[in-house]
């Protein structure tokens, strides 16, 4: 089974209703639910995640919201080296980095992102979520 890094904004797209992103990140999120790969985000995306939900509604409906997702995301570490790595990194965008560096560390197989070029100095295969709903039409 692949591991799937699942980059924030694909959890926001679902969150907030996000058009035109909505249906492929449901669809992304729907695959990881029925055990097409196992679907990792790193414990810092969770609470920025939360920080925005919040502030566009309310914290309960952020949580609950946050409930729902952990009954299929696996919340991965953020560590030292993470950030030590991602301040010494090439990445223009320091938490794209430190997504990267916990998704590297826990050998994640693709990261699923609609920002393809945050990860342009990545050596994890990098895709959106078109593609990889694609992976499992074939």
């Amino acid at each position: 089974m692949k591991k799937v890094f699942i980059d924030s904004d694909i959890i926001l797209d679902i969150a907030t209703g996000r058009e035109p992103f909505y249906v492929d990140s449901t669809a992304v999120l729907s695959l990881i639910e029925n055990g097409y790969a196992l679907g990792v985000m790193s414990s810092n995306s969770i609470t920025n995640i939360y920080y925005i939900l919040r502030k566009i509604s309310t914290g309960e409906k952020a949580k609950k919201f946050i409930r729902t997702i952990l009954k299929c995301i696996t919340i991965i570490s953020v560590e030292h080296q993470d950030i030590q790595n991602a301040l010494e990194s090439k990445f223009k965008d320091f938490e794209d980095g430190v997504q990267y560096f916990s998704a590297k560390r826990n050998r994640c197989d693709y990261i699923i992102t609609r920002n393809i070029k945050d990860y342009a100095f990545s050596e994890i295969e990098v895709i959106e979520p078109k593609e990889f709903i694609l992976l499992f039409k074939q």
